[in-house]
């Protein structure tokens, strides 16, 4: 006998409801809002992208 499968429809996950997703939302934008205000404060700083990737990934030549 093989493992137990599933039914595919077990696999996804039901899309959130209007109630969800506008919980979602105000918890991004919470949170952008936050990081903003850690930025503009000095308490947080940017890193250019060009530095992110080249750690990421290795230099680029």
């Amino acid at each position: 006998m093989g493992a137990p499968t599933k039914p595919a429809e077990s696999l996804v996950e039901p899309e959130p409801s209007e109630a969800e997703l506008a919980e979602i939302e105000a918890a991004w934008e919470a949170e952008v809002l936050w990081r903003a205000k850690e930025h503009e404060e000095g308490r947080a700083e940017s890193i250019p992208w060009e530095q992110v990737r080249a750690q990421l990934f290795g230099k680029l030549s």
